[in-house]
């Protein structure tokens, strides 16, 4: 049986873990996760309860501690798959913004980076490009 792939870095193993999800409005909320579907993330920020759609997320910060597992992608599909991981890279937004990290893990919708002693994860659709610093 094969194994069945992740298609998202944030998954149901952050269920009671704390988020910093920034979204394309400019919001930030900070909270922590009850629950994680295909498509929202539920959280509560200040006791209160918020369901975040994840095709609003710009991009999450979490501890570097908290990114699970091995990356996984999807051959073929992709050009920016799993040979690239422990690259350094440049992620530009479609907002603009840049970051730099290296690259810990790959999934069909969302990568993430190493910047220091945080995380970073981008979905694929915020994304504008990604230059490869270093190999």
């Amino acid at each position: 049986m094969p194994r069945k792939r992740g298609t998202h870095v944030i998954d149901e193993r952050f269920e009671g873990r704390s988020l910093e999800v920034y979204t394309i409005d400019g919001e930030k909320l900070l909270g922590l996760v009850d629950e994680v579907s295909i498509h929202e993330i539920g959280m509560y920020v200040e006791n209160t309860p918020i369901i975040v759609s994840r095709n609003a997320v710009l991009y999450i910060i979490v501890g570097l501690s908290d990114i699970h597992g091995t990356g996984e992608c999807c051959e073929r599909e992709y050009v920016l798959d799993e040979e690239f991981i422990g690259s350094d890279v440049s992620v530009r937004l479609i907002n603009g913004q840049e970051f730099q990290g290296r690259l810990l893990k790959i999934t069909k919708n969302e990568i993430g980076i190493a910047q220091g002693n945080r995380a970073l994860i981008f979905p694929r659709n915020a994304i504008s490009f990604i230059k490869i610093l270093r190999k």
